[in-house]
C-alpha cells in the first residue's frame, strides 16, 4: 500500500495522532480524538480517510514524514549529535515517535510508515560516516539509536549527557575504521 506522506489530510491527521500519543500516551486514537485535535469536524476526517483504519497508516506516514524532516534538519545543524532530541519539543515528538512505533508492532500499515522512517535514518547514518555501512554496522546503529531513544523517554531515563557520550563512541569507532581504511 502507497501512502501520500506529504499530502495535506495525511500531514494533518498526523501532526494530530501525534500530539494525541504524546499528551495521552498509547492508544489507536478514534477519528473523533484526532478531529478534536485537529480542530476539524469528524465527517471531514471521515470524508478524507473512509475511517478509521484507513486514517492510521495514511496519518502514520504523514507524521513520519514531519518526524524525519526534523532529524534531518537536527543533524544537518548539529551533525552526529542531530540524532539525538536535545530539547522537550524534541522529546515531545521523540515520544510521539515512539508510539507510532508501538502502533506499527499491531497494524502492519502503519509499520510501512515505521520502516520507511528507518530506511531514511539507515541512509542519513551512512552519510554520516562518510561511506557506505556494512548491514553489521547499519543494524547495529538503528539497535543503539532505538534504545538510546527508549531510555531517553522511560520512566527511568537515562542522563542526556550519558546518551551522547554513547552515540559519539559509536561515531568514532566508525569514523576511526574509515580513517584506518583510507590510511591502508
Amino acid at each position: 500500500m502507497a501512502f501520500n506522506r506529504s499530502g495535506f489530510e495525511s500531514t494533518t491527521a498526523g501532526l494530530a495522532m501525534a500530539r494525541t500519543i504524546g499528551r495521552d500516551g498509547l492508544r489507536a486514537p478514534t477519528l473523533k480524538v484526532v478531529a478534536e485535535e485537529a480542530n476539524m469536524a469528524v465527517s471531514t476526517l471521515h470524508k478524507w480517510f473512509a475511517g478509521r483504519e484507513n486514517m492510521l497508516p495514511h496519518a502514520s506516514a504523514g507524521f513520519a514524514g514531519i518526524y524525519w524532516e526534523g532529524i534531518a534538519r537536527r543533524v544537518n545543524l548539529r551533525g552526529w549529535a542531530g540524532y539525538l532530541p536535545s530539547t522537550r519539543d524534541e522529546m515531545f515528538f521523540l515520544r510521539a515517535w515512539l508510539g507510532f512505533e508501538e502502533l506499527a508492532r499491531t497494524n502492519d500499515d502503519v509499520g510501512e510508515a515505521v520502516r520507511y522512517v528507518w530506511h531514511n535514518v539507515k541512509f542519513w547514518l551512512s552519510r554520516s560516516i562518510g561511506r557506505e555501512l556494512t548491514d553489521y554496522e547499519s543494524g547495529g546503529l538503528v539497535i543503539l539509536l532505538r534504545g538510546l531513544w527508549d531510555g531517553l523517554c522511560s520512566a527511568d531515563p537515562i542522563e542526556p549527557d550519558l546518551a551522547q557520550q554513547l552515540w559519539a563512541a559509536a561515531y568514532s569507532a566508525l569514523h576511526d575504521d574509515l580513517d584506518s581504511a583510507q590510511a591502508a
